[in-house]
């Protein structure tokens, strides 16, 4: 009887953490993606490098922090046999580099190829759809809002 009485608290609690850990590692925001309007801000490329976004879901029509992204497109890459494609913010205020999740990247080599990224809005700033190689960005393309737009035009000397 002590034994199972024990097994009855330990699934008990066993089922309390995992409700728990659901409970911490579900999005901030529970409205799912939907197609939304955007703007397509600075784009800063290397020679005959080019991202195309073609549509954009979020939670909200804000792309703010908490929102769950996803980001479909084509990508051209000339100026090296392989990158990286990351989907990523530059931040108002001057927080640091985001952790990326294995949704927010993919590998990619030179020539033409479809995307898809997805990802959660960090903070506040801008989201930017980039290459990058060697630990340095190629260049990529901005997309949300007409103001985020205008602030990431203003922080790329646009």
């Amino acid at each position: 009887m002590y034994q199972s009485g024990l097994r009855g608290l330990a699934v008990l609690a066993l089922t309390w953490l995992a409700g728990c850990a659901t409970e911490i590692s579900a999005p901030p925001t529970a409205a799912p993606p939907v197609v939304q309007n955007f703007v397509v801000g600075p784009a800063l490329f290397g020679p005959g490098d080019s991202i195309r976004i073609e549509s954009v879901e979020c939670s909200s029509p804000n792309f703010a922090a908490g929102d769950r992204v996803i980001v479909r497109g084509w990508y051209d890459l000339k100026s090296g046999p392989q990158a990286r494609l990351v989907l990523v913010q530059a931040h108002e205020g001057g927080a640091g580099p985001d952790e990326v999740g294995p949704h927010q990247r993919m590998s990619v080599t030179q020539g033409v190829g479809q995307f898809e990224l997805e990802g959660v809005v960090p903070g506040t700033g801008a989201l930017h759809v980039s290459f990058y190689a060697n630990g340095r960005r190629l260049g990529g393309v901005y997309f949300g809002t007409t103001r985020q737009m205008e602030w990431a035009a203003r922080i790329n000397g646009m």
